[in-house]
């Protein structure tokens, strides 16, 4: 029985429908799924408790020496993390400002990382990390000054009165000119079962796009955002042609971010 680690988001709960349901072959692998927030599974990945997991892009630069990565079933994107306010002019003003992130390993930390110290050099920070859906509650609480969203928040911000300061998946790939490598699939190196893998995942792919109103059902069972407009919105970004097989793009964008997370300290 492999230990394996999926977020609640939509976009994973539809990618691994067919094979949590048992609607397709898996080969002969037995999976016992763990579904936790994604900075849980990147935590849980650094302690080699998970044999296969969806994991930021940004963790896999601390993992790459025990795990290897799929090319399957990842979140590459044009649509990134998007930074949000209560009040953009009050935001301006300050010398110091507050930052909730959502987790120290995802790819929204590191990206807001790189955006921060090509526009806010002179400013100091305050950051905090949190689970991504206590994000927004705490803009509007005014607890924070701004804040990363990712999942379904990038979508519901603006019906809570909250304001854009910056899309951080537009601010990417204006740098780089390459999808946005938000979340990957890893599996342990030792297990040596990566192709059998990828194989599951796609048929389990294309299951859930054959039975569409099946897996909808299923991922409203997990979701923060039950509108199923919100629902659609976020598998049509996230689950793509990179999700069925990232290609050398996909590989050249992580590659770019792992760079990138060489030569910058991190929130340090």
């Amino acid at each position: 029985m492999l230990k394996f680690g999926i977020s609640p988001c939509p976009n994973d709960i539809f990618i691994f429908f067919g094979i949590i349901e048992k609607k397709i072959n898996t080969e002969g692998l037995n999976f016992d799924f763990v579904i936790e927030d994604v900075e849980t599974l990147n935590n849980l990945c650094m302690e080699k408790a998970l044999d296969i997991s969806k994991i930021s892009a940004h963790a896999f630069y601390y993992l790459q020496h025990n795990y290897i990565m799929l090319s399957s079933g990842g979140a590459l994107s044009e649509y990134g993390p998007v930074v949000i306010t209560k009040n953009l002019e009050k935001l301006k003003n300050l010398s110091t400002i507050k930052i909730a992130l959502p987790g120290r390993l995802t790819t929204a930390s590191a990206l807001m990382w790189f955006y921060w110290q090509k526009n806010f050099p002179t400013k100091k920070y305050i950051v905090e990390f949190m689970p991504f859906y206590k994000i927004i509650d705490k803009i509007i609480k005014e607890e924070t000054d701004m804040g990363v969203v990712i999942h379904e928040g990038r979508f519901i911000y603006p019906l809570k009165g909250l304001e854009l300061v910056e899309d951080l998946g537009k601010f990417w790939i204006q740098e780089t000119s390459l999808p946005i490598p938000l979340g990957l699939i890893i599996s342990k190196k030792s297990l040596n079962i990566k192709k059998a893998l990828e194989k599951i995942i796609q048929e389990s792919l294309n299951y859930a796009y054959s039975h569409f109103d099946e897996a909808m059902k299923f991922i409203k069972k997990y979701s923060q955002e039950l509108d199923e407009n919100v629902i659609k919105s976020h598998i049509q970004c996230y689950v793509n042609e990179f999700t069925f097989d990232m290609g050398q793009k996909g590989i050249q964008a992580i590659d770019e971010l792992i760079k990138k997370i060489e030569r910058n300290a991190i929130w340090s």
